[in-house]
């Protein structure tokens, strides 16, 4: 797709990227703004509306002005005290619901639609283990399947959302916008582990039956049992139970070694439902996913009676197949008009998610209650052109709560490591150039904004990112100078003197060092003449 914004492309021209050393690449990086600090999203329990305006609400009111007249003078003014604040308080209440309401929900327009049904109807690969074939698995008929299979195994699912980068593709009116991983929210209950239990045997038992209906003759005729198609096809699983935070959810995370990983989260309880107002969308899929179920009812009766027609067509007469033929197809012009489809800010304002979306701004709130702090994904964003959006904080406090709680969370050197490297396998695929500036855009944050760490905790960090954002430097050089002379392929050597370390290239020195080591202008230019 051809990028709106040049700061937004993930990829890099041949001559920029060879070019801008390491050191450029972070002096080039500019101020941030502000990050927006707003309160966290109320959930709206009561979907009852109470206008202050209704008919009843001022006959209630003449009925408590005219029935004081008629009793004491101390009762009176204790009447009228209480009436007033009860109105004031309900004015209030209904004020802020109306309002939550009203910024917190919203609709989608028939173009989101289209584009929804495009993601849920594209099959994506989901890659086994060993020889265990891969899975061609279109999300709506699994979501279906899912939603059976529970309703079989007596596993109430409150409703299916779509969140993530997904929702916010549906949403955003960016046309450079890409995502990586599609998640799903089964909103259940999860007080007892049997339950998770339960569940984890019933999506393995699913993927088992996408296994049988592969070409695969040797999986169609064995039986696998729930844990080893887990271990063959379940990239992640992770179960959270935190009574002191309230949270209480479960996650399995199908495997894509492309990055586009199906994530099935269960959710009982959870506090905090996004990272940043941009990933705070939810889509509400009952009303499609009930939309498809009757399509899917509808062929399979239709494919019963086309087998069968043959049969009874004698006994009907010309009338009564006419008949039936209009009014299948009545049935059938109504199956293809779409629901109405909901759409929840966990956020808390729908239009302001919306515009921080569409002009790719960066807001959050309590950025200390995320974990991990949110660093990662911060980084992120600032690479792929977004900017810190202006509402009273500084942009460098917010950097050094993220830092803290990313240290908090991640206080081992081999930790760090491992989140770092995972976090590149699931949002960059095998993009080297953007790997590397993601690191340096990383290692910019964490050397500004860490003031948790002691001075060789921090090194470490650091060194780790430098040597990390080092080797993919060198990929790239020997990539981009790898060209065709003559019908031969000839590969540039890399040279760095023997007494300039690999980290300079991150540090003050590498001008200095290029100052010293660099050829000048003359000699270049007598070079190319000869």
């Amino acid at each position: 797709m051809s990028s709106t914004d040049d700061t937004y492309s993930m990829t890099s021209s041949l001559p920029s990227s060879l070019d801008q050393t390491p050191l450029s690449s972070l002096s080039a990086a500019s101020s941030y703004a502000s990050l927006v600090n707003c309160d966290e999203t109320i959930s709206i329990h009561n979907e009852a509306h109470h206008h202050p305006h209704h008919p009843h609400h001022h006959q209630q009111q003449q009925h408590f002005n005219k029935k004081p007249k008629k009793i004491s003078t101390t009762n009176e003014s204790r009447l009228l005290s209480t009436s007033e604040s009860n109105n004031i308080n309900n004015k209030i209440n209904n004020g802020s619901n109306n309002i939550n309401k009203r910024t917190c929900y919203s609709t989608l327009h028939n173009r989101h639609v289209n584009k929804l049904c495009s993601i849920l109807e594209e099959p994506i690969e989901i890659h086994g283990q060993g020889n265990f074939p891969t899975l061609n698995i279109v999300s709506k008929d699994f979501l279906l399947e899912l939603r059976r299979a529970f309703h079989l195994n007596h596993i109430d699912i409150k409703d299916v959302r779509l969140n993530g980068g997904a929702a916010s593709y549906v949403l955003t009116n960016d046309k450079s916008f890409s995502y990586s991983d599609i998640d799903f929210i089964f909103r259940c209950d999860l007080s007892s582990e049997s339950t998770w239990t339960q569940i984890k045997t019933t999506v393995c038992e699913c993927l088992f039956r996408h296994i049988s209906s592969t070409n695969s003759s040797n999986s169609s005729q064995l039986s696998f049992s729930p844990i080893i198609i887990q271990a063959a096809y379940v990239e992640k699983v992770v179960r959270v139970i935190n009574p002191s935070n309230n949270d209480s959810w479960a996650l399995m995370s199908l495997c894509n070694v492309n990055g586009q990983n199906i994530e099935l989260k269960f959710v009982d309880r959870m506090k905090r439902q996004f990272q940043f107002s941009v990933d705070s969308f939810q889509i509400l899929l009952d009303p499609l996913l009930d939309h498809y179920e009757q399509i899917f009812k509808y062929q399979q009766q239709t494919n019963k009676k086309q087998v069968h027609h043959n049969q009874y067509h004698y006994y009907h007469s010309k009338q009564q197949h006419e008949y039936r033929s209009t009014k299948n197809n009545r049935y059938l012009s109504s199956l293809h008009h779409l629901p109405t489809i909901s759409v929840e800010c966990v956020y808390g304002s729908f239009e302001s998610a919306l515009t921080h979306l569409n002009r790719r701004l960066i807001a959050t709130t309590s950025p200390e209650r995320i974990r991990g702090g949110g660093l990662l994904r911060y980084c992120l964003l600032l690479t792929r052109g977004y900017r810190p959006y202006d509402n009273g904080i500084a942009s460098w406090q917010l950097e050094k709560l993220m830092c803290s709680r990313f240290f908090i969370d991640y206080a081992d050197i081999n930790e760090q490591e491992y989140k770092l490297l995972a976090f590149l396998s699931s949002h960059f695929s095998n993009d080297d150039s953007a790997k590397y500036r993601y690191l340096l855009q990383l290692r910019l944050i964490i050397e500004r904004s860490t003031v948790c760490l002691m001075a060789h905790e921090r090194n470490l960090t650091l060194t780790l990112i430098t040597q990390l954002a080092t080797d993919y430097y060198y990929r790239l050089y020997d990539e981009y100078n790898t060209y065709s002379l003559n019908g031969e392929t000839t590969t540039a050597e890399v040279t760095v003197p023997n007494s300039i370390t690999i980290d300079v290239i991150y540090h003050n020195e590498w001008d200095e060092w290029k100052s010293l080591h660099t050829p000048p202008k003359k000699q270049i230019q007598s070079q190319q003449d000869n």
